[in-house]
């Protein structure tokens, strides 16, 4: 059975108690509460704790806390005592009947509930030990007090929106500090780097605050594609900004974005592989100034083939044996040999 449920029924308890005390503005009574609980033939120990509660209101249905999805039925007050049917539905559903006695200085009662096919029995008794201010102390008021500091904790993290937007907010007054929060960083994001790190990061998880404080990832976006193309970011273009590459991948600088043309630019990066890696040797690759568009061409043409192998069936039958246990381990290649490879496969087919 969920846990706020069982405070909720002892929230109940405490709500409906009605003693002859002279009232008071913002106080309450403190009284000493334990409360008893058998569940699935199981006894759960006793558990004492204090609460204060709103001074001389008489006992109503209006008085029952409930959930949203509860309904409280067939409430009777009979002199000192007052009985009840409580019935939720939903995710959380639970009956239960509940009945309580005012003594002179506190109260008890029990209650009878079945949630999750379990049965559940409750008994409690209240000992009222002295005053208390209402308004400040009370179960409502500390829970406030709890809530309202931990919107103020998370109202910097953009990724705690559904606390702040939407229909479902615990902290709708913190929205327009929330809002702010958010519009300072997506103007940072506008950055095509900070862009990619906060998308790579968060993902979903940050539009959804910029959206919900009227933004939008395809805004900011647009933004950032403007100052990646105008700063010469094509690596960023073509990762994010699909629109503009037709229009980048002629001008695009082997030197400067070899990256950029081996992924989005296919049909001039085989030109240029052709015309300038190809059948090349070693010495005249290094010093050629088309070397770092080279290498790029060729790691791309070798994950796309590892890619390729990786998706074919394992072998079944006639797979190559395994190497023997005693054999010696592959040496390492050495860096002038793994460039000599990576030349190689430059212009293999």
């Amino acid at each position: 059975m969920p846990l706020f449920r069982l405070r909720g029924i002892l929230a109940v308890a405490l709500c409906c108690t009605t003693l002859a005390a002279a009232a008071e503005p913002d106080s309450g009574d403190r009284y000493r509460v334990t409360m008893t609980m058998k569940m699935a033939g199981m006894s759960m120990p006793g558990t004492t704790t204090e609460v204060c509660t709103a001074r001389a209101q008489p006992v109503s249905e209006q008085s029952i806390p409930k959930d949203k999805d509860c309904d409280v039925q067939n409430f009777r007050v009979e002199g000192a005592k007052a009985s009840y049917r409580i019935v939720c539905t939903g995710k959380n559903a639970m009956t239960g009947d509940g009945e309580m006695e005012t003594l002179p200085g506190g109260f008890r009662g029990s209650m009878k509930a079945q949630a999750e096919g379990q049965q559940i029995a409750m008994n409690y008794e209240g000992k009222r030990i002295g005053g208390c201010d209402f308004a400040t102390e009370s179960p409502e008021a500390q829970g406030r007090a709890i809530t309202a500091q931990v919107c103020e904790a998370q109202v910097g993290s953009v990724l705690s929106h559904a606390m702040y937007v939407g229909p479902k907010a615990a902290c709708p007054t913190y929205k327009a500090k929330f809002c702010a929060n958010v519009k300072r960083e997506m103007d940072n994001t506008t950055d095509p780097a900070r862009f990619a790190d906060a998308d790579r990061k968060f993902g979903k998880g940050i539009w959804d605050a910029a959206e919900g404080c009227g933004g939008s990832r395809a805004a900011i976006l647009a933004k950032a594609c403007g100052r990646a193309e105008s700063g010469g970011d094509l690596d960023f273009v073509g990762d994010y900004c699909p629109d503009l590459v037709p229009r980048q991948c002629a001008g695009a600088d082997p030197n400067r974005n070899g990256r950029f043309l081996v992924r989005h630019c296919a049909e001039r990066a085989r030109t240029l592989a052709a015309q300038q890696c190809e059948g090349r040797g070693y010495t005249a690759m290094q010093s050629s100034p088309y070397r770092a568009f080279c290498t790029s061409y060729a790691a791309e043409r070798l994950n796309a083939r590892n890619a390729a192998a990786q998706a074919e069936p394992a072998q079944e039958d006639g797979a190559a044996e395994a190497p023997a246990s005693n054999a010696e381990p592959a040496k390492k290649a050495s860096l002038r040999d793994r460039l000599k490879s990576l030349k190689d496969r430059i212009g293999g087919n």
